[in-house]
């Protein structure tokens, strides 16, 4: 589960604020053939912070989700994930200077709910990323756009969402025929010209060999298969606080959008939260 990125990271990203904010979602269903569940009915806390300094900046978020559907574990929270970015940048003072090398680590674990009531857990693999990070922007930072070229090394263990060969083993992944990430990211300030509105996002792509539930067919797919993985979380935020002198709240919506990540196929989820910003 990856919600990277978002909102403050997007003005962010090129050294001009820095900040921690909490972001609350309610997460109403998924749609698609990736679907176990056509109803998902999950709550999303998500921790970000970006801080710049004479060296680059640091980007980092925890996302820690709670599950409220009957059928799925209630007691604790299901699933947590990090995510933590480093830029580097000695030359800002160049006409280099919107480039930066970038380094960058991701991973978490989780549990689930067996038909039977019991409960097991699953890891989702470490992910070391190392490459380019461009950004481009207009003079008042308030229009962002930045891109990523990123080699991506997942270790070899078993998948994310369970690596199993035909007669239900666990089986080694064998690596990647294109360890890439590609990412895009995107924000832009009083969108259509309304004040406090705010439309943002990011676009990942990457190809991995996996193994994830295909709902058509009840059945895991080759592991050994190289999938093509897309994931993006387009997002419309207000700054409902600005109307009570109270800034620091903001009101929005994000549209979770993947293709073969957490199962076969296409899956969109609506979410609505609410975000508060501590700096």
């Amino acid at each position: 589960m990856k919600r990277v990125l978002i909102i403050g990271f997007l003005s962010l990203s090129c050294g001009v604020f820095a900040g921690t904010n909490l972001q609350v979602y309610y997460d109403f269903g998924s749609l698609g053939t990736a679907c176990a569940n056509q109803r998902s009915n999950r709550v999303t806390t998500t921790v970000e912070l970006f801080y710049p300094d004479n060296w680059g900046n640091t980007f980092a978020f925890v996302d820690i989700d709670y599950n409220i559907h009957p059928t799925d574990p209630k007691n604790t929270p299901f699933m947590a994930y990090w995510e933590i970015a480093r830029c580097l940048n000695f030359w800002k003072n160049t006409k280099a200077k919107d480039l930066s090398v970038q380094v960058e680590y991701n991973g978490g674990l989780g549990i689930g709910k067996n038909g039977d009531g019991s409960y097991y857990g699953y890891g989702i693999n470490h992910a070391a990323l190392v490459g380019l990070n461009y950004c481009l922007h207009t003079a008042d930072y308030k229009n962002i756009f930045n891109i990523e070229l990123l080699f991506k090394y997942v270790v070899d263990n078993h998948n994310m969402w369970r690596v199993k060969d035909a007669g239900g083993n666990w089986v080694n992944q064998s690596g990647n025929r294109i360890p890439l990430q590609f990412t895009f990211v995107w924000g832009c300030e009083d969108f259509c010209t309304a004040p406090g509105l705010r439309f943002s996002g990011f676009l990942d792509i990457w190809g991995q060999k996996q193994s994830v539930w295909d709902r058509k067919t009840g059945t895991w797919t080759d592991p050994a298969r190289q999938s093509f993985v897309l994931i993006s979380e387009p997002q419309l935020w207000y700054n409902i606080g600005r109307w009570f002198k109270c800034p620091n709240l903001n009101i929005g919506t994000e549209i979770e959008f993947s293709y073969n990540f957490t199962g076969k196929g296409f899956m969109c989820n609506p979410c609505l939260g609410i975000k508060w910003c501590f700096d």
